[in-house]
Parts: C-alpha cells; structure tokens; sequence
C-alpha cells in the first residue's frame, strides 16, 4: 500500500498529464494517511489545480490561500503555493494578481529548477495572454534551461513546445512547427489529453500556413478529446480557436461556436476568456454583413473589456472589424478614427497587419479613392510576400496566399475602375502571383525527406493512418526549406520592350466577381477588353475537359465520333469567348498567357485562333521577364523514363530517344525512384511516360508510377539540379489545383518552382498512341534546335487529333 508521499508524488504526475480528477482523488486518499503540517500544505497547493480544473476555481484559490496564512508554513511550500496561485488567476484571466504571485515564488524557488520551469511555464502562459510574445519567449527558454537542469526531459518538451508557440505570434512558422513537433514526439504519447493539446496549437499553425480545413478537422478531435475527460476549460479555450478558425469559411458556425465556448467559460468562472468569445461572436456576425446601429457600442464594450484584461490581441481584431462595419454605415471619419487607434508594427501579428490594410482600402474603396485603396492593398501585399520569403516552401507559399487574396480582389477592383493598362497589368501581376513572387533558393539536402517519401512509395494504400502520417511528415519536412527573395512585378514598359525582342504578344484573363476580362498587350499597344460572365465560359471549360478524357480513352466507334464533334464546337464556342476578341490586338504573333486560375484546365493550344501558335504560360509575366533574362540554351543530353503498366510508354520514349544521339533510357525494373532523380539531375531535357495521380487536396502529391511505387512532387526538390525542359506524359500531371484565389499547384508548378525553364504537359487525358506519334515528331525538331513552345505548336497542328499540350514557364 502507498504511504502519503508517494500518493501525492503520483497526484502531482496525473495532473501533469492532465489526468485531473484521478489526482483530487489521490491527493484526498493521501490525506487521510498523514498528519505531517507541511505535506498537508502540499497537498492543498497540489490539489488546487485539479479543483479548478473539475469546476470550482474559488475553492481552488482557498486552498492555496489557506497555506500562506497557516503559521509556520515552510518556505519552499510558501513558493509553491504562490506559484499555484498564479496559475489559478491565469486561469481566471487576472493577469496582475498571476504576475504578482509568480514574482513571489520565483523569489523563493529560485534554487529549486523543477518548480522553476514551472513557474517560468505559467508566467510565459500569461504573457502570451497579454499579448506579449517576446517576454514569454524568454520564461519559456528560461523554463526549458531549468528543466534541463532538472532532469526532466517531459517538462523540458513542454516548455520547447510553448516556445514555439510564441516563434506564431511573433510570424515564425517555420520555427513555430520546428519546435512543436520536437516537443510533440514526447508530449502526445503521455496522454489523450496532451495529445489533444498538442493538436490544439498545431491547429493555429495550420491556420497561420492555409491549411484551414486541416486545422478544423484537428481542433474538432481536441475538443472531442477535452469534452470526453470533463474538461471543460480547456474544452471552452479550444472552441475559442476554432470559432476564430471558422471566421473567414463558416461564419454562422463560428458565432455558434464562439457563443458555446463563451457559455463554458463564464459557467467555470473565466469570465475575460468569456470576452474573448463574445469578440469572435461578434467578428462572425459583421463578417456575415450585419450593419446594424446597435452592434457598435456592443463591439466597443467588449473592446475595452478585453483591453482591460490584457488580451490586445483580440481587442484589436474586434476594434478593426467594428470599424469594418462603421465603414459599411458610411461613418467614414469615425471608421478613420477607430483604425487609427489600432496600432500595429512589424512584429504585430501578419494576420493583424493584412486586416488592418484591409480595412483602410475598403474606407478608401467607399470614399472613392482609388489610388488611396490601391496604395493600402499594395502595401498591405508587400507586407505578406515579405512574410512569405522567410520559408522557402513551395507548399506553404501556395497556401499562404489566402491571407492576401482579400486585398488582391481590393486592388484589382480597384485597377478594373480605372481602367488604364498600366494599372490593370499591374495588378493582375500582384493578384496572379501571390506566391510565385518569393523566389526560393534551393533547399539543402534533406535524407529524413528522402526516406520518408520512400517509405511513402511503398506503404499500402490501404494503411490510411500510415500514408497520412507519413505525407503530414513530408509537407512539415518541406516547410524548413531556405528562406526566398521577393521581387516586385515589373511595369507594362519592361514587358512590353521583351516583347518587341521576342515578336511576341501577352494576354492576361483577369476574373473579378465572375466577369472575365482580358488585358492584350503587345510591343506597341494594350488594350483592356471586356469578356463577359464566367459562368457560362465555365461551363463550356467542364464539358471541353470531359469530352478531352472521354476521346482519348475511346478512339474508335459512333459514340467516339459524336464526341469528337462536339468537342470541336464547344472549343471554337470557347475561341469565340477567350480569343476572338482579341485578335485585332495581338495578330498572329507568339502569345505569353497569363490566365486567371479560374479558366484552369484550358486546353489553349487547341482553340481556333490559337492552333498553330508558339505559346506558353508562365507564373506571371514577371516571372517570364526573369526566365527569359538568361538566353534560352538548346538541350543538348536527353533523358527518358517509361513507368509500368502504361500501353505504349517504353514505345513512345524509345522512339522520341532516337531523336538525341547521346540519350540514356530507363524503362522496366530499372525505371524506379532513385534512378530517375539520378537521370534527371543529369540532362537539359528530361521526359517521363507513365500512369499519373493528382490528389486535388495535397497536389504537390501528384505523381508518376515508376517501377517502385508514385515519384512525387515533393522528390523534385530533392535533384541536386534541375533540368531545363521537362515532358510529362502522364495523365493528370498537367491538372492543377487552385488553392486560394489565382493560385494554382500541381507537378507542372513543382518542376517549375525546382528550376526548370519549361515544362510540357496537358491538362486531359491524352491517347497513348497520339503521345506516341507527338512527341517523336516534338523531339525531332527540338533536337534540330527549335524552341520547345514553337516546336510544339507545330506538331499540334500537324495532326488530325486534338492535342491538348501546353508549355508552362517559358517555351522559346
């Protein structure tokens, strides 16, 4: 039987690892096993949290209290118990009455690392509540040192994990996972609870990188995890953060949320987290376009509430968004007046900076300066790729966009009203490349990457906690990759002396609140040219790609035959919309496109008008400027891969490898991973023929079968080098996914991002025996040294089939 000591050093481990009630109960049975004064005491001082934890804060608080006025108390017991204390009122949101009782006991634990790091731990809790994230960077790097001290390598994996937490705030993801998943490999194997911690503020980093939906499902699981063991607090605090979550895709849901989680914590006793709900309530309400007079004072008492509890953070919000709604009553010197009030610097949160940019264009937008509200989005944008260059990951670029696609669609409305060339260029280079402006350098070596993704290769589909885990790995991997430079978008005037150079026109299909319009620009003219609706453009784009896969995959027959004829009319029904209009701009010369995300999968080549002429579609025009900067070098070594299971794959490269006199081929077993990365860091041109996969959810997981398993995006980062010219002959590796806005990612983007010059690939299905007869013919006159969007443009145009290839980056 366990004497009373050793119950309560087993109540002190349950209610570290949040096993609250369990240590109430072992705390009550070690008192009834002593008599001993200063164990009595620490029996309190352990129980307390417990107490607060399963519902009764006040008698928690009592608890504590009462040992500091027992006569006699021992001094180590005394700093114990003001240490307790000061977690009880970080608890209730009392910051001054915590900060005071840390103080206290760090004056007397000062000697003592484990109860140390304890308090530097809770102390570090409320200064991130105060919103200060530098001084609880410093508790919880002080807490971390004395845990080393200690010996205690859990506590020591809390502290690093809370650090990590403040690298958020302070808009450093990339360190802020780095160390929550150093800390999580210890953490989440102590207990559900813990585990559900941890998925708790992972979930604010997915939220901080895009992944909203991933962090949904994650805070969805914790507050599941919290609600099973009773814990209501921590269950409340969770919902906060999701109903913030839901802020931006499912306001209703948030203000249900938030109201639910605001319930909780005035019925547990917190009422300044109660605030902090009710400021999230009302955020959801005015982004569901309430307008309403009586919602202001309400904004403005909860404000100043959350202002007087320390929570700065969340008063700014909620300050930002009732001027939000001021401006939508026309109140524009009072919305003036409350943005000012909020003051933000370079280390205020990103999210903050960009509302803030935001909220000044929409007044600018309602006054009817345009130049002012394109001032604010400009900046706010040049804050956000700023933000961005400190990763270098294709991932986290592409889904980071979204912070900024608001202001995006601000500056481009904006531009559209003005109606100038120049404005409209410049503006639908910022919108069209929201992450395709950081320009990253090449990661270093990563082996943990490579064996993840190899373990990836050959784990069993059906293993889905296996392959899930192992992609979440990947991406987290990839997030570390070096930090990129910004570039800012180049002027019509630049473009338009490279395209007196090339002979060559641009045509921008720009997209705002479902109209399309295109801006054509050649070395001499620009003209702007209304469209007209997406919708139906839309609808001719999702019966042109299902007639493209339906005629490549039945060849022959009555059926066949009809499809055939209706894609032909529903392509030059498309030319009639995206191309026609056009043509007394740009004349039969080379076109740069830059379409809007939203014409995705637009087989261009194949359009009337278009047939027959060199074309292709990079990034942005800036990034065409900066492609083409260095004179094109004709390919001079080829290589070849043929992955399995594909009619005709070994076939095609055979065939297209006659063209090169030096090419090496890969086809049967020696087709695999590791030999294809080999051959492709080796060659200006590379070309793999194989089945393709293009995950819509995680499309930098689009990938070619080789002969050991799916070669992924991700493995493209991985070559040393990169070559120029890359040929995907694989079905769906020319989809794309549009992530936010204009910003689309695929296994075209990914070789693209890793370096190479041009990359061909369609975005439909595409016969094996056309592949076959295109790309001997395509390799023939590019061996003879014609650039690889001309060449393509020629052999298209030679065949009786519809050929949906296109040229991505810069084809001449």
């Amino acid at each position: 039987m366990d004497d009373a000591e050793s119950l309560h050093l087993r109540a002190i481990e349950a209610a570290n690892n949040n096993e609250f009630a369990r240590s109430v109960e072992l705390t009550e049975q070690a008192r009834a096993l002593t008599d001993d004064p200063d164990l009595l005491d620490r029996l309190d001082v352990t129980a307390s949290r417990g107490v607060a934890e399963t519902g009764d804060p006040d008698k928690a608080i009592a608890l504590c209290e009462r040992v500091l006025t027992r006569d006699g108390v021992v001094p180590l017991t005394a700093g114990l118990a003001h240490s307790q204390l000061g977690m009880l009122y970080m608890m209730h949101a009392d910051s001054t009455a915590a900060f005071e009782h840390f103080a206290l006991g760090i004056d007397v634990l000062a000697d003592h690392p484990l109860h140390l790091g304890r308090v530097l731990i809770n102390r570090g809790l409320v200064h991130l509540q105060r919103g200060d994230p530098a001084s609880a960077a410093a508790d919880f790097s002080g807490a971390a040192e004395s845990f080393e001290r200690a010996g205690e390598p859990v506590e020591r994996a809390k502290a690093v994990f809370n650090l990590g937490y403040t690298h958020l705030l302070r808009n450093d993801f990339v360190a802020a996972m780095r160390g929550m998943d150093e800390a999580a490999e210890t953490l989440v194997e102590l207990s559900p609870v813990n585990r559900a911690i941890a998925q708790q503020d992972r979930a604010e980093v997915l939220v901080a990188s895009g992944r909203t939906r991933e962090a949904i499902e994650a805070l969805e699981a914790a507050s599941a995890a919290y609600g099973s063991q009773r814990l209501r607090r921590l269950q409340a605090e969770c919902e906060y953060i999701l109903a913030r979550t839901l802020l931006a895709e499912e306001p209703a849901r948030a203000r249900t949320v938030a109201r639910a989680a605001a319930r909780r914590f005035r019925a547990h006793g917190s009422d300044p987290w109660a605030l902090r709900a009710d400021s999230i309530a009302l955020v959801a309400e005015i982004e569901s376009g309430a307008s309403a007079k009586a919602l202001i004072p309400v904004c403005d008492d909860v404000v100043a509430g959350l202002r007087k509890a320390g929570h700065t953070l969340d008063a700014d919000r909620l300050a930002l968004h009732a001027a939000r709604l001021v401006v939508r009553r026309g109140d524009f010197a009072d919305a003036a007046a409350r943005v000012n009030r909020v003051r933000t610097t370079q280390d205020s949160p990103i999210t903050t900076q960009l509302l803030t940019r935001e909220v000044r264009a929409e007044l600018a937008e309602a006054q009817g300066q345009s130049a002012r509200m394109r001032s604010h989005a400009r900046r706010g944008l040049a804050e956000l790729h700023t933000w961005q260059a400190t990763f270098g990951s294709l991932d986290l670029q592409s889904s980071t966009v979204g912070h900024g696609q608001h202001l995006a669609r601000l500056g481009l409305r904006a531009a559209m009203a003005d109606g100038s060339p120049e404005v409209v260029f410049e503006w639908s280079e910022r919108a069209r490349a929201l992450a395709s402006r950081v320009t990253s350098l090449r990661p270093p070596p990563d082996p943990a990457l490579a064996a993840d993704l190899t373990e990836l290769r050959v784990a069993d589909p059906q293993d889905r906690a296996r392959v899930r885990e192992l992609k979440e790995r990947i991406r987290s991997h990839t997030w570390f990759a070096a930090e990129g430079t910004v570039g800012e978008p180049i002027g019509l005037a630049t473009l338009q002396q490279r395209l007196a150079t090339d002979d060559a026109a641009l045509v921008a299909h720009v997209v705002l609140d479902e109209e399309v319009t295109a801006l054509a620009v050649t070395a001499r003219d620009a003209a702007v040219v209304p469209i007209g609706p997406l919708a139906p453009i839309r609808a001719l784009l999702d019966r042109v790609s299902a007639d493209l896969d339906f005629a490549a995959q039945n060849r022959t027959g009555d059926i066949a035959a009809a499809v055939r004829g209706s894609l032909r009319t529903d392509l030059s029904a498309l030319a009639e919309h995206l191309v026609r209009p056009l043509l007394g701009t740009v004349g039969y010369r080379r076109l740069v496109l830059t379409p809007s995300a939203a014409l995705a999968g637009t087989p261009w080549n194949c359009l009337p008008g278009l047939i027959g002429r060199p074309l292709t579609i990079p990034a942005s025009a800036t990034r065409w400027i900066e492609q083409t900067a260095t004179p094109v070098r004709p390919p001079a070594i080829a290589g070849f891969v043929a992955g399995p299971r594909l009619q005709r794959a070994e076939e095609e490269v055979r065939r297209a490898a006659t063209a090169w006199p030096t090419a090496q081929v890969l086809t049967g077993a020696d087709a695999d991973a590791a030999r294809a990365g080999w051959l492709a860091s080796r060659v200006d041109l590379f070309h793999v023929a194989g089945h393709g996969l293009h995950p819509g959810d995680h499309p930098l997981f689009a990938a070619v079968e080789l002969a050991d398993g799916p070669w992924f995006g991700h493995d493209v980062d991985l070559l040393p080098r990169t070559p120029d010219v890359v040929l995907l002959s694989a079905c769906d590796l020319g989809r794309v996914s549009v992530l936010h806005g204009e910003e689309s990612v695929g296994m075209s983007a990914a070789w693209l991002h890793a370096g190479a010059r041009t990359v061909i690939s369609s975005p439909a299905l595409l016969a094996d025996d056309v592949a076959c007869e295109v790309f001997a013919a395509w390799h023939l006159l590019v061996a003879a040294g014609t650039p690889p969007a001309d060449a393509l443009a020629q052999v298209c145009a030679e065949t009786e089939d519809v050929v949906p290839l296109l040229s991505f980056g810069a084809g001449w």
